[in-house]
């Protein structure tokens, strides 16, 4: 599989991996069995032709990121970076072409309120 790699949760809770190769997104998901041999299996494929524009037929998506918990993976093309929610396959361009080797994106953080409790060296 060329074309990047992101680790994910599955629906099942169990690991999974999603990659591109030909235009297309294979997710896997690590299985054991009662034999207590691991091993990944393909679950889906997603031809992204048809969700994303590509500039050029040979150009090459990778993704870059995965939101866990909302199920959204990120993706770039030649044309721009997109984000694709998985359960409905809807795709949004969410910037322009770049070179992006990582998205690590986050929904909300948390922090202490000192009146509260929180520790005062924040």
């Amino acid at each position: 599989m060329h074309g990047g790699f992101a680790l994910m949760v599955m629906e099942d809770h169990s690991l999974g991996l999603a990659g591109i190769e030909d235009s297309r997104l294979h997710l896997w998901s690590r299985r054991v069995s009662l034999e207590d041999i691991a091993e990944w299996i393909q679950c889906r494929v997603i031809n992204l032709e048809k969700k994303m524009p590509m500039a050029n037929p040979s150009d090459s998506a990778s993704v870059v990121g995965f939101a866990e918990g909302v199920g959204v993976f990120f993706v770039t093309a030649g044309v721009g970076l997109f984000m694709m929610e998985l359960k409905p396959g809807r795709v949004w361009k969410v910037d322009k072409p770049w070179d992006f080797s990582n998205v690590l994106p986050y929904m909300s953080f948390y922090t202490p309120d000192r009146l509260l409790g929180g520790p005062a060296d924040l």
